[in-house]
C-alpha cells in the first residue's frame, strides 16, 4: 500500500549504498546462511515490534456527510468462514446434467449467422460458469466475506534496489524492554521453505538472485562507424564537418593516414533495430532498413555541411555494459583520438580509467531503460484474519502461479491489517518473463480466492463495479495526501482529497449507483435468486436486496458539497429558546459535528464546514478592519443565514476565523480557536464590556468640563482619538464586544460634532471681545480620547 511504499523508499536510500558495499558472495558464507533456519533468537520474545502503516495512524476516516458507504448500504451479515466458504462452493458449482442438455438443444444447425447466434458448447458453458462465479462472488459479500487485495508495489531493477527491498522485507523495527528502538530480523522464506533470519543469509540470497539480473539497455545507440569523404579533408574542416553532422551529440574520432574517418558516437538512432538490422547485413538474412536509413541520413547531413561522403555503420551498442566496451576497444585500436570539442584525448593512463571519464560525460546524453527484474507485491486481508494461515495460502498460491520463479515471503506483524509482502522474480529458469498486466492481476485475484477458500479464509475476487466502488488512487496521490496532512504548506487539491478519502472510508460512487450500462441492479437481482435457490440465510438475502434496491434507484441525489475547510462562526439567534433544541437545529442545517458546536444564552458557537476559498476568507478577515467584509465572507454568512431561515430561524452571523482541513475535520489550529473563543463565551463576558461601555459613560461626563481648546488643538485630539479607537477595535473578539465599540464610536461622533458647533460659536464673541481690546482666552468644552 501506499505508506509501505514511502518506508521502502526511505529503506533504499538509507541501507542501500552501505548494505550493497557490504554483501558476502563466499561460498562458506553462503552454506552457512542457507543451512539457517527458521529458529528465532532467545530475545526475540523480548521485543515489541512498532506499529506500521495503517496501525501507526490513528487518525480514523471522516465518512463525507449525505454519502452513503458500501457497507451502509449493504450492511453485510455475520457469517462464519464456513458458511460463506460452503455459499460460495454451492453458487459456483459447474452446471448439472439437466443444463449440459440445455446447453447442447441450444445448438443447431444453419449457416454463419446461426452459428453466431448459438456459439459453441463449451463456448456457452465458460460464459455460464463466469456468470455463476460472480454471482457467487457478490452473494459472498452479503454473508460478510472479503475482497481479495493483490497490488504490485514497485519494481526491482538493480542489485541496489533488490538490496534494499530484501532489508525492507527481512527487518523490523522493535522496542525492547529497556524501551530502546532498533532493528532486529525477521524470518523470510524463500520458495523451497528455507528461512532466512539473518543479514549474512539475505546477502547470500541477494547474490544468486541478482546473477540472473539484466542490466539496463539503451534507447538510442552508440555506434561505431566509418567514413569515406570523396575529398580529402584538412583536420580543421573534418572537426567542423562531424560537429555539424552529428549535431549536440557527443562523439570520438580519429582521422587515419589514408583518409578514412572511425568514429564512435552517441546517436538517436533506435539502438535495438539498428542491432537487428547490423545482425542481418551480416548474415544476410532479414531486413536491414533501419541500418541503410541512418546511412543515408548522415551522408545527407555531410553532404549539407559541404562534404560528400559514404557512410557505413560498423556497430552498434545497446546496453551500458557493450557501449563501454566497445569505447574502451576504440581508444585501444585508434592512435589519436579528438573528442567532439576538439581535444586531444590524453595518452598514458589506462584506458578504463580513460573511459570512466568519458563516459561519465556523455551519460547524460544516453537514454536507457531499467529492466524489471523482480516485483514486491503485498497480498492483504482485514484485520482479524490468521496471519499464518494468510502465509500459508499465499505460498501454497505462489508455488503453483510462479513454479520455476525465484520467490521470498514474509509477514511483517503490527501493520493493521494483515499483510504478507512477497518479491518475485521476474523470470524463470529458463528465461520466460512474468507479466502482471490488469487481465493477469484479475486472473491472480481469481486464482489466490479460491486458495484462500481451501484454507479457510472466506475472500472472494471482485470488480469494482460490482458493488459501485470509487476509482482507486495512485502511491504518488497517497503520498501527496499524507504530506498534506503533516504539512499545511503543502498544496492538496479537493479532488485528491475526495479521491484519498472517498476510496479509504468505502464510499459508494454515486455515478456508478445511477449508471444504467453497468447493470448492478440486474445483476444484484440474480445475485438474490441465486441466493434463494440454494437456501441461503434471510440475513444474507436481506443485504444483497438492499444492494438491488440501492442501484435500482434512479432518483437523483443531490450532489454533496465540495469541503475545502471550516469557518468558525458566531450565530445569534432572534428570539432565543430552548438552548439543546436550538443547537440542535443549527447542527443539522449547518452539518456540524457536536464536537464543535457551543451555545450560550442564545449565541451559538460553532465549526460549519464550507465549500468557499477559505484563502479568501482569510484574507478578508486580515483586512475586516480598514476594508469591511469582503465578498467571499458575505457569500458564507448569506449562505449560513438563508439554510437557518429555512429551519426557521433568524439569526446574525458572524465570521470569527477559517482554516483548513485534515482527514475531513479542522485543522488543530482551528480546533484550539474554537476551544479557546468558546471558553471566553462562557466566562463572565462583563469585564471588557463593562470597561468599555464605562469609558462611554466617562465621555458624557467629560463633556460638561471646559477648557480652553482652539480648533487645530480640538482636530489634533480628534485625530489622537480615533486612532485609539480603531486600535480598540483590532482588540475584540467577539460580536458582541464589537457591537459595544460600534456603540461607543457612535456616541463619541456624536459628541464630538456637538463639541465644534460649541466651539465655532464661541468663536463670534471671542472676536468681538477682541476687536474692543480684551484678551482673547476663551473657555472651550472640549473631549480627550482615549
Amino acid at each position: 500500500m501506499a505508506y509501505e511504499w514511502a518506508s521502502l523508499l526511505g529503506e533504499v536510500d538509507t541501507y542501500s549504498a552501505r548494505r550493497v558495499a557490504s554483501l558476502v558472495d563466499d561460498d562458506e558464507k553462503r552454506r552457512r546462511g542457507r543451512a539457517s533456519g527458521p529458529a528465532v533468537t532467545s530475545d526475540r520474545a523480548e521485543k515489541r515490534y512498532l506499529p506500521t502503516g495503517i496501525a501507526a495512524r490513528a487518525a480514523t476516516i471522516f465518512v463525507p456527510s449525505g454519502e452513503q458507504t458500501i457497507a451502509s448500504i449493504l450492511q453485510p451479515a455475520r457469517s462464519s468462514q464456513q458458511d460463506v466458504v460452503a455459499l460460495v462452493g454451492a453458487l459456483a458449482s459447474r452446471t448439472g446434467p439437466e443444463e449440459d442438455d440445455e446447453l447442447r438443444r441450444g445448438g443447431g444447425g444453419g449457416g454463419s449467422a446461426a452459428r453466431q447466434a448459438n456459439p459453441p458448447i463449451a463456448t456457452r458453458r465458460s460464459l455460464k460458469d463466469k456468470a455463476s462465479l460472480e454471482v457467487a462472488s457478490r452473494a459472498a459479500l452479503a454473508a460478510g466475506a472479503q475482497p481479495v487485495v493483490i497490488k504490485v508495489t514497485s519494481t526491482v531493477s538493480s542489485r541496489a534496489s533488490a538490496a534494499g527491498l530484501l532489508t525492507y522485507l527481512g527487518t523490523r523495527e522493535a522496542e525492547n524492554e529497556d524501551g530502546r528502538t532498533e532493528r532486529v530480523d525477521i524470518p523470510v522464506i524463500d520458495q523451497d521453505g528455507i528461512a532466512i533470519v539473518s543479514r549474512e543469509a539475505r546477502a547470500a540470497v541477494l547474490s544468486d538472485w541478482t546473477a540472473e539480473f539484466r542490466d539496463p539497455y539503451a534507447v538510442n545507440a552508440v555506434a561505431t562507424i566509418s567514413i569515406k569523404f570523396a575529398e580529402r579533408v584538412g583536420d580543421g574542416d573534418l572537426h567542423e564537418v562531424l560537429n555539424a553532422a552529428f549535431g549536440s551529440k557527443p562523439f570520438l574520432y580519429s582521422h587515419r593516414p589514408d583518409g578514412e574517418v572511425s568514429v564512435y558516437a552517441v546517436t538517436d538512432l533506435p539502438a535495438g533495430k539498428l542491432a537487428i538490422a547490423l545482425k542481418a547485413r551480416e548474415k544476410g538474412d532479414g531486413s536491414v532498413h533501419t541500418a541503410e536509413t541512418a546511412e543515408g541520413d548522415l551522408a545527407a547531413r555531410l553532404a549539407n555541411a559541404g562534404r560528400r561522403a559514404e557512410v557505413c555503420i560498423l556497430g552498434a551498442a545497446t546496453s551500458e555494459k557493450s557501449s563501454r566496451y566497445f569505447l574502451e576497444k576504440f581508444l585501444r585500436a585508434e592512435q589519436r583520438v579528438i573528442t567532439s570539442a576538439g581535444d586531444a584525448v590524453k595518452r598514458g593512463s589506462p584506458s578504463h580509467k580513460t573511459a570512466d571519464c568519458i563516459w561519465q560525460e556523455w551519460s547524460g546524453h544516453i537514454r536507457t531503460v531499467e529492466p524489471r527484474n523482480a516485483f514486491h507485491v503485498i497480498f492483504s486481508a482485514r484485520a482479524g484474519t490468521d496471519a499464518q494461515t494468510m502465509n500459508r495460502a499465499v505460498r501454497d498460491f505462489l508455488s503453483e502461479q510462479v513454479a520455476g520463479h525465484r520467490w521470498i515471503t514474509a509477514h511483517h506483524p503490527d501493520t493493521g491489517h494483515v499483510h504478507v509482502h512477497a518479491m518475485i522474480a521476474a523470470r524463470d529458469h529458463v528465461g520466460k518473463a512474468l507479466r502482471l498486466t490488469k487481465p493477469e492481476l484479475y486472473q491472480w485475484r481469481e486464482r489466490f480466492a479460491e486458495k484462500a477458500r481451501e484454507h479457510g479464509i472466506a475472500m472472494v475476487a471482485t470488480r469494482r463495479a460490482d458493488v459501485a466502488a470509487t476509482r482507486p488512487y495512485s502511491q504518488a496521490q497517497a503520498g501527496a495526501y499524507q504530506r498534506g496532512l503533516t504539512d499545511p504548506r503543502y498544496l492538496m487539491t479537493p479532488a485528491l482529497n475526495n479521491r484519498v478519502r472517498h476510496k479509504r472510508a468505502g464510499v459508494a460512487d454515486r455515478a456508478s449507483l445511477a449508471n444504467g450500462s453497468l447493470a448492478l441492479a440486474q445483476q444484484w437481482r440474480a445475485t438474490v435468486d441465486g441466493l434463494k435457490k440454494v437456501g441461503a440465510k434471510s440475513t444474507v438475502i436481506d443485504a444483497a436486496n438492499r444492494f438491488a434496491a440501492a442501484t435500482a434507484d434512479k432518483t437523483p441525489k443531490p450532489a454533496a458539497r465540495t469541503v475545502n475547510g471550516f469557518v468558525l462562526v458566531r450565530i445569534e439567534i432572534n428570539p432565543a429558546g430552548n438552548a439543546p433544541a436550538l443547537l440542535k437545529t443549527v447542527e443539522r442545517a449547518l452539518q456540524a459535528h457536536p464536537r464543535f458546536a457551543s451555545e450560550k444564552a442564545g449565541t451559538a458557537l460553532l465549526l460549519a464546514p464550507t465549500g468557499a476559498s477559505i484563502s479568501k476568507i482569510e484574507r478578508e478577515l486580515t483586512r475586516r478592519n480598514e476594508m469591511g467584509p469582503g465578498a467571499e465572507t458575505l457569500e458564507v454568512v448569506n449562505n449560513i443565514e438563508r439554510r437557518l431561515f429555512e429551519q426557521g430561524l433568524s439569526a446574525t452571523v458572524s465570521v470569527e476565523a477559517a482554516g483548513g482541513a485534515q482527514n475531513g475535520a479542522p485543522t488543530p489550529w482551528l480546533q484550539s480557536r474554537f476551544a479557546a473563543l468558546d471558553q471566553r463565551t462562557a466566562s463572565k463576558p462583563a469585564a471588557p464590556l463593562a470597561k468599555l461601555m464605562t469609558l462611554v459613560s466617562d465621555i458624557k461626563q467629560r463633556k460638561e468640563n471646559t477648557m480652553p481648546l482652539s480648533l487645530e488643538q480640538f482636530d489634533e485630539r480628534v485625530a489622537r482619538a480615533n486612532k485609539s479607537m480603531d486600535r480598540l477595535e483590532t482588540m475584540v473578539d467577539s460580536s458582541g464586544e464589537r457591537q459595544a465599540v460600534e456603540e461607543m464610536r457612535r456616541e463619541i461622533s456624536a459628541l464630538f460634532a456637538e463639541q465644534r458647533r460649541d466651539i465655532e460659536l464661541q468663536q463670534i464673541p471671542s472676536a468681538m471681545h477682541a476687536s474692543g481690546g480684551r484678551g482673547n482666552a476663551v473657555h472651550y468644552s472640549s473631549w480627550r480620547g482615549p
